[in-house]
């Protein structure tokens, strides 16, 4: 048996004692001068940007020990994105023209700052009145068989949906990938309650994700997912400073793999690879390669080129400059879209875009791409795009409103049932790419959070499941004493 408490009762704003704010913007003071002293283009909107991010990554390592910090993880993944690539960006320039920056950094910092800071304030206000306070967790056991079984069936049926994915219709496809994530909330129910057995399984499923994903030599759903695990297992260990080094740490292997990705790709093109064990062969022989050669970092490609890679402030800034001047504000044309069709099935309106579409990057950036290639404007672009700065930051607040409300209501139930961490990650997920359409994210959070509710209304299984622990546990005793029942 093991216990899972958040720390002592103390007075906190945004989840923070005065004593740990003032400790941070310490360390994001210090960090900014010491930068300062060593680059020449840290103006006035870098340095607040910096700052911003070093307050965000260090509240993220401060409160992770608290409850799973999935909005601190959001807004991390935003300042990389939207302030310190961009910021970077204007000094390791990327070759081609079409990544460069068309504004100065501070000018471009005047919108993305405080539209980021905007995203963060809002992710928080919902939850943090209530994280603020007391915050009990109830005594975590290990599963029950029964429970066992029950989330190794979800692994068992998460994998099988996987592998039809590809195979299943367009109207289907998303209910077929919904249901392909029920393999890792299957993993993580195993892992935030410590049932011996759970390692295996989180390297399993974490390590077929990979071999699947490197058949395309795509890798954000692998990030996406490996950030979530990492979020819970800093969440069950209690950690802090520890949180710091494993960011660091994440941040190098991201790098590590953003550099092996165009050999991968070759190898896939040149079809040396022929499935998912082949090129998980081949990615793990090129990891490994780097890592025994020292060369963590490609020599070989500019840095600019490298960081275009987390860079969505390119696109932004084209925003900026192209709209109003060549294509008049959507004035909410685009939020009403994603609305609606976040709301009616695919297969009744068979025609609608998707978010990430050509169409709407072009009409906004007045930048054509090419092939096939799709990219979204970025939820602090759209909203630019919509209603221009102040009314993008302002738009951008009430988004940030909307998802930390629906972690809350997560964040709620896990106080009773910590398996609830585990289902929020198959609705919420998707709001930690920066670079997504405002469609693309309500989409996916609104088909799933109706799936997950039908689920658990209509299905016994996942009702014991994600009952109170005491009700659940209880249930489970009397079965396991029965042998009829069993």
């Amino acid at each position: 048996m093991s216990t899972l408490f958040p720390d002592s009762a103390q007075t906190r704003f945004l989840e923070l004692t005065n004593e740990e704010w003032a400790i941070l913007v310490l360390i994001s003071m210090t960090s900014v001068a010491a930068l300062a002293m060593v680059r020449t283009d840290m103006g006035l909107w870098p340095s607040l940007g910096v700052g911003f991010t070093i307050l965000i990554v260090g509240h993220l390592c401060m409160t992770v020990r608290r409850f799973v910090a999935f909005p601190d993880l959001i807004a991390s993944a935003a300042c990389l994105q939207w302030i310190i690539a961009p910021w970077l960006s204007e000094t390791y320039q990327p070759n081609l023209p079409m990544f460069r920056m068309v504004l100065p950094a501070n000018e471009y910092l005047q919108y993305a700052l405080p539209a980021t800071v905007a995203l963060w304030v809002g992710l928080h206000i919902p939850a943090s009145r209530r994280l603020s306070k007391t915050w009990e967790m109830p005594q975590v056991e290990h599963l029950t068989k029964r429970v066992q079984r029950s989330l190794d069936l979800l692994i068992i049926a998460g994998l099988i949906a996987d592998f039809y994915v590809d195979y299943a219709p367009v109207e289907w496809s998303f209910l077929a990938y919904l249901i392909s994530s029920f393999r890792f909330v299957g993993a993580l129910g195993w892992m935030v309650t410590r049932t011996p057995g759970w390692r295996w399984r989180v390297i399993f499923v974490l390590a077929h994700l990979t071999a699947i994903q490197s058949t395309g030599g795509l890798f954000y759903l692998v990030v996406h997912w490996g950030g979530y695990f990492l979020l819970v297992y800093a969440f069950m260990k209690r950690w802090r400073w520890q949180m710091a080094v494993a960011l660091a740490a994440s941040l190098l292997g991201l790098s590590l793999l953003q550099a092996v990705k165009p050999t991968l790709r070759i190898s896939i093109a040149e079809q040396r690879v022929t499935g998912p064990l082949d090129s998980f062969e081949r990615l793990s022989s090129l990891l490994w390669q780097r890592i025994s050669t020292g060369e963590i970092v490609d020599t070989q490609t500019d840095f600019g080129d490298t960081l275009v890679r987390f860079d969505q402030g390119w696109i932004i800034a084209r925003i900026m400059t192209h709209v109003p001047s060549e294509q008049p504000y959507a004035r909410g044309q685009t939020i009403t879209d994603a609305v609606t069709f976040a709301i009616i099935p695919r297969f009744l309106f068979p025609s609608k875009l998707q978010g990430a579409s050509q169409k709407i990057f072009t009409l906004y950036t007045g930048t054509d791409l090419m092939g096939g290639t799709r990219m979204g404007l970025g939820i602090i672009g759209e909203l630019y795009a919509n209603f221009g700065q102040w009314g993008g930051i302002v738009a951008t607040f009430v988004y940030g409103l909307v998802i930390g409300w629906v972690f809350l209501l997560f964040a709620d139930r896990a106080q009773k049932n910590p398996l609830w961490w585990a289902a929020a990650s198959t609705v919420l997920l998707p709001s930690v790419e920066p670079g997504f359409n405002l469609e693309d994210i309500l989409n996916h959070v609104v088909k799933a959070a109706v799936v997950l509710l039908v689920l658990w209304k209509l299905l016994p299984p996942m009702q014991r499941l994600l009952a109170p622990v005491k009700l659940r546990n209880s249930g489970d005793e009397d079965d396991e004493l029965s042998p009829s029942l069993d």
